[in-house]
């Protein structure tokens, strides 16, 4: 039997108005408890719900993660003013649409109670959904229909029968009955990726310039790349990595005080993932969003964010090595996860930052270097293309997703999003064009022709990409060779275009940004050093390549450099999209090395071309863009 003192309780409560901003919410209806009443019983009191001494029980943890905060996300409610402002009309199916996995108890209720919409005017002014993804949303969620495309994009399944759903066998229900009058049944699917595919698997309707549903299109689709990769096949759940598990026997409940049930394992409420900025600017700003979640809270959730990030997520290593006059760096990139990186919502990107230096630190070469508002330096005027090899410094390695409208012309608003112009992002192990939802996660632009990528020869699923960088050296000495993985939430060119809507939500969000740190956090890093005695004039030892052209769109120049390993005849030639050759660059022998030309595209029309290299038993291919 355990014994709990009264001046426990005491105790309990006095830490509780300590930690808490705001007071967790205890309101009640037909269908949800708020997360006040849960934390009565299953939170830390120094007995029980701690590992070594540290509290780990699921209150403590959900209360600052991105589940607990959901609904006060600042960046989503900007996301979604940005909505409305661009779709008026459609500021009802918006609202209702955002709020069924960000508000789900209140808009599961609204629903219930007969409305056919739930508003943000409605949620801001609502405890319960203000609750977030409050504990009665996620362990009320049924499985009948897990797994099925009817329960992607918030199709949970949430019933008025008032039982709440966990991982353990023989629960004792008495207290729940009795407190907050939900009946406990246990189910293993809480525990799968089909629990949380009910929310993070979210398809949108495409929006044409008429107002008309012109399509679907996959938002975020982590669930789909996580069952095209090994991590499924292997029975790795995505609970495996956001809510790390402890064998320490746990009692999950601190009453009644004569039932002492332990359970393992447990898994730690934590949600952690990848979304370091929000987390920040969530524990920089607890008062002025009126959060439940202390700073001490946030701490803990930026610690493991943290972790995750830097040991979970990507894999760098580099490997320099002298060719000719060159520098050679080949750095290879590995996707720790089991989707996509970085997956989610499609404004999040990762980058190499590749710099060599001289032994007294002077900088040769840079790529990926950012600003003091966090933006990369050396971006084209759209999108970066897709690189094997860089060999200038305004060719920077980017793995991210471009939006296009149904006119092919790229956006920020999701709802007028069509298809992406390019996703590049690291697909996991085990991630191959064959799989059976390969069309809806496709790899898109020229990284799906890269040999390197996601490839070993012709073997998919490496869940890998190496790229080249090209440095030439003129001197000789010791040279310190750095590259790092760098990741943002979302990039400063969304911020400039959200900051130029007036309205408050967007508004207090971009404010919040421009007062927070604009570096991005390190994923990775791998560093050597190579010494030069003599600089070499062998050029046999080149990797043949064809680089992507700079600037990409272009107007109507645009410069293309390619190597060559040997002597040989070279031709380079340019084809419309239906095959037409309408320009031929070279024709003729060309000695081993580096290769630099320009092409003035002026007496074609703005469109689509291929430009493509062969040189003996090589050739390569790639995208480029005139634009008038």
């Amino acid at each position: 039997m355990k014994m709990i003192p009264s001046s426990v309780f005491m105790t309990f409560i006095f830490a509780f108005h300590l930690i808490a901003q705001i007071p967790l919410p205890t309101q009640t209806s037909s269908i949800f408890s708020g997360a006040g009443n849960c934390v009565i019983c299953h939170s830390s009191n120094g007995i029980v719900l701690t590992e070594d001494g540290v509290d780990i029980s699921p209150i403590t943890h959900w209360r600052s993660s991105m589940m607990g905060n959901s609904s006060k996300d600042p960046f989503w409610r900007a996301i979604v003013a940005e909505e409305v402002h661009e779709h008026p009309q459609l500021q009802n199916v918006i609202e209702t649409t955002c709020t069924k996995c960000h508000a789900p108890a209140g808009y599961r209720q609204a629903i219930q109670n007969g409305n056919q919409y739930y508003s943000i005017a409605e949620m801001k002014q609502d405890p319960l959904a203000n609750d977030g993804v409050t504990c009665t949303s996620c362990h009320q969620i049924n499985s009948a229909n897990y797994g099925q495309t009817a329960s992607y994009s918030g199709g949970y399944e949430i019933t008025t029968d008032r039982i709440i759903y966990g991982p353990y066998t023989n629960p004792f229900a008495q207290p729940m009955i009795s407190n907050v009058n939900y009946n406990v049944a246990y189910t293993p699917q809480i525990g799968t990726s089909e629990h949380c595919a009910t929310c993070h698997t979210l398809f949108t309707p495409t929006i044409d310039y008429n107002g008309q549903i012109a399509g679907m299109f996959p938002e975020q689709t982590p669930y789909l790349e996580w069952k095209n990769s090994s991590y499924k096949d292997d029975g790795v759940q995505c609970q495996s990595c956001h809510m790390p598990v402890t064998n320490t026997p746990v009692d999950i409940s601190i009453l009644p005080a004569f039932h002492t049930t332990l359970r393992t394992p447990y898994w730690k409420h934590l949600f952690v993932g990848g979304n370091k900025k929000v987390n920040r600017l969530l524990s920089n700003n607890v008062q002025q969003l009126q959060l439940s979640a202390s700073v001490q809270n946030f701490d803990t959730t930026l610690y493991y964010t943290e972790k995750l990030l830097t040991n979970n997520s990507i894999k760098l290593s580099i490997s320099p090595e002298i060719k000719g006059q060159n520098i050679e760096v080949n750095v290879s990139i590995e996707n720790l996860a089991g989707h996509k990186i970085p997956t989610g919502i499609p404004y999040r990107r990762i980058w190499i930052h590749l710099k060599v230096e001289d032994e007294n630190q002077n900088i040769i070469f840079e790529s990926g270097k950012w600003d003091l508002n966090g933006e990369i330096i050396g971006l084209d005027s759209l999108y970066e293309p897709h690189y094997d090899v860089i060999a200038e410094e305004n060719q920077v390695q980017i793995y991210e997703t471009i939006l296009k409208d149904v006119n092919g012309d790229i956006t920020h608003n999701l709802l007028r999003t069509a298809a992406y112009e390019k996703d590049n992002r690291l697909p996991p192990i085990g991630f191959t064009t064959t799989h059976i939802s390969y069309d809806t996660i496709a790899i898109v632009g020229s990284a799906s022709t890269d040999s390197n990528f996601n490839k070993d020869g012709t073997e998919e699923g490496t869940g890998k990409d190496k790229i080249l960088f090209v440095i030439p050296i003129n001197s000789n000495g010791l040279f310190n060779v750095l590259a790092e993985v760098c990741y943002q939430s979302f990039s400063p060119r969304l911020i400039n275009y959200l900051q130029g809507i007036n309205n408050p939500d967007i508004q207090q969000f971009v404010s919040l940004f421009n007062s927070s740190d604009k570096e991005p956090a390190i994923l990775s890093s791998d560093s050597a050093k190579i010494v030069i005695s003599s600089i070499g004039n062998s050029s046999n030892e080149i990797k043949f390549y064809l680089n992507q052209n700079y600037p990409n769109p272009f107007n109507p120049t645009t410069t293309i450099k390619f190597g060559l390993p040997k002597d040989g005849m070279v031709t380079l030639e340019v084809y419309n999209l239906i095959g037409e050759k309408v320009a031929a660059l070279i024709n003729q022998e060309l000695t081993a090395g580096y290769h630099t030309i320009d092409f003035n595209g002026n007496r074609l029309s703005s469109g689509i071309y291929l430009y493509k290299i062969t040189a003996g038993e090589f050739t390569s291919t790639k995208k480029f863009v005139l634009m008038k």
